[in-house]
């Protein structure tokens, strides 16, 4: 089973996508979390990190991008030792702007059929307020 956060936007799809799918960004949104893009931008078999911290612990989400169709859809799949799983960020045209559809699964290792119901409903959670506020900010909307 996975999630997936839906959010209408009144902006073009090119631009819905180039605001979702500057994962720096999302450290604006993450606590505590900052996010490293690949010096050369989102392609295919490029490695984006997400690295939490909490004092002086740490966790690194490594993620490689495995599907790559520039202005339409990007495959995140999770590749670090702490966090499993994928996620895919999709971008639609729709009468007055654009869709994003951000559907993902996470899980720890070794634990997959106990902690992916729990990333489900916190995933919702923490990716909707991620996509609200990447999506709110660009259309200039406070939240």
């Amino acid at each position: 089973m996975a999630f997936t956060v839906r959010r209408a936007s009144s902006l073009p799809p090119a631009t819905t996508w180039s605001t979702v799918t500057d994962l720096s960004e999302h450290t604006r949104h993450v606590p505590l979390t900052d996010v490293e893009m690949p010096a050369g931008g989102l392609a295919l078999g490029a490695e984006v990190n997400a690295v939490t911290r909490l004092g002086p612990l740490a966790g690194s989400d490594r993620m490689l991008v495995t599907a790559l169709e520039p202005g339409r859809r990007v495959r995140l799949v999770k590749t670090g030792w702490f966090l499993r799983g994928w996620a895919d960020i999709t971008v639609s045209d729709d009468p007055g702007g654009s869709v994003v559809e951000w559907t993902e699964e996470l899980w720890l290792p070794g634990l997959r059929r106990l902690t992916r119901p729990v990333g489900d409903r916190l995933g919702r959670v923490l990716f909707g307020r991620v996509v609200d506020g990447l999506v709110d900010a660009a259309e200039g909307a406070p939240r």
